[in-house]
């Protein structure tokens, strides 16, 4: 009886053990996820801003204002 008892208890160890590293596994995964995210959300962001840079500075004041308003009529 004692040797079932500690097979029990050996089995409900392995499946609580595995039970509790497929949930560790999917906390750690989706916090590895959240921070990938939001790497690529501040990457994201400062290409943007560096684009409005540059399109402000090619924008305004670059050359003939006739020939800004017959670069940007083709836009519309």
């Amino acid at each position: 009886m004692a040797d079932l008892l500690i097979w029990l208890v050996a089995a409900l160890g392995a499946v609580g053990g595995v039970v509790l590293g497929r949930i560790w596994g999917r906390a750690e995964g989706e916090r590895q996820g959240k921070r990938e995210a939001e790497r690529d959300a501040t990457e994201e962001k400062s290409k943007r801003v560096e684009r409005g840079r540059d399109a402000v500075r090619n924008g305004r004041g670059a050359g003939d204002p006739a020939d800004r308003l017959r670069r940007n009529d083709g836009r519309w």
